[in-house]
Order: C-alpha cells, then structure tokens, then sequence
C-alpha cells in the first residue's frame, strides 16, 4: 500500500545545485533525447521551485546544449540566478546537428546573493570523453567541488555523483534524497512508513 499524500517540499537547501533539464528543444526526432527519457517544455523547466531549494546565497551549475544556450540564461534567472559565465565540454567527437555538428555543450555558473567562487583559476573549458547517451563527464563534480560550496543537489540525476561530498540526488533514475511537490519520481511511491 501507497502514502497517496502529496509530497512536502524538502526543507534542507543547497549552496550549490547542478541541473540537466530534459530539454524538448530540437530533441524530438529519431536520434533525439525523446527516446531515451521524457522531455519538459521551456516553460515547465522555468516553473519547477529550484530557487526554493537554494540556499540566499547560492551557486547554478545549469547544463546546456547549443540549441538551449540562449534559453538557459532565461532558466537561470526565472529561478532567481544570474549567469556569471559558460563553462564548455569540449568533446572532439563529431555529433549531430543541422547546421555545424555539435561538439560540445554548456555548463553555464550562475550565482545569486553573496557567492563567490572558491577556485579562480578554473578555465572556461573541460575536455572529458563522451559515454552513453546524455551521460555527462565525470570530471564535473570535481571541478564544481572545487569552485562551489556545499551542500550540493544534483537535479535529473542517473545515478550517485561518484563523490564524498556532500551530494544529495533527485531525478526519475536514481532513489532521490529529496522531493519536490508537483514534480513526482518513482522513489516517492514508496511504502508509508518505509525507510527512504
């Protein structure tokens, strides 16, 4: 039997919060991501509460694609964020696209409130090789580690940052730590009174 009561917004918060939206931008066709999880619209993306999980003062780390570069500016701020600068996975793997093929994509900072960075010296550009589908370079918990505070949140999470820190997950993949009301994962169906 299911707790059918809707889920409370979590009350912990996050000095830093990564994000891979499931983009619907250009993703629809036979080799795009729509066939490999569901995709969200622009204006889903920007009403989910992700300010409400940040702490006052707090860092973004919003994953782009060349298509969504423009759109995730407008993410960024409609959760309360400003965008400091992109950060770009050079992938020297020629992918798709329409016009130039793309390889890379976009890791764009943002921050609100009194949020420096801890390392100054990070360039704006990763080279990491590509995995499976969607599957983002390891090396980026590292290097947000080491320029953003914890605790961190990881959104649309696979599966567990291969980290110490403290990480806390939420996506449709992984058991997620936390819940956000109106935005349901399977781990929230869990048995009432059952560990989580």
């Amino acid at each position: 039997m299911t707790d059918n009561k809707p889920a409370a917004m979590t009350t912990k918060r996050f000095r830093t919060i990564l994000v891979d939206p499931p983009w619907d931008v250009l993703q629809k066709g036979s080799y795009g991501a729509g066939r490999h999880y569901q995709l969200m619209t622009l204006d889903s993306i920007k009403a989910m509460p992700i300010g409400d999980l940040a702490e006052d003062s707090a860092h973004l780390w919003l994953w782009v694609t060349n298509a969504t570069l423009r759109d995730g500016y407008d993410v960024a701020e409609s959760w309360g964020f400003t965008v400091r600068s992109p950060l770009t996975w050079v992938k020297f793997h020629l992918g798709l696209g329409r016009y130039l093929r793309n390889s890379t994509e976009h890791l764009l900072l943002a921050t609100r409130g009194k949020a420096p960075v801890r390392f100054r010296s990070q360039p704006t550009w990763l080279n990491a090789p590509v995995q499976d589908h969607s599957h983002k370079p390891e090396e980026q918990y590292a290097l947000i580690e080491r320029v953003s505070p914890g605790p961190y949140l990881e959104l649309f999470a696979r599966r567990r940052p291969p980290s110490n820190a403290d990480w806390s997950v939420w996506g449709n993949e992984v058991d997620a730590d936390i819940t956000i009301p109106g935005y349901p994962v399977p781990s929230d169906r869990q048995p009432a009174g059952g560990a989580r």
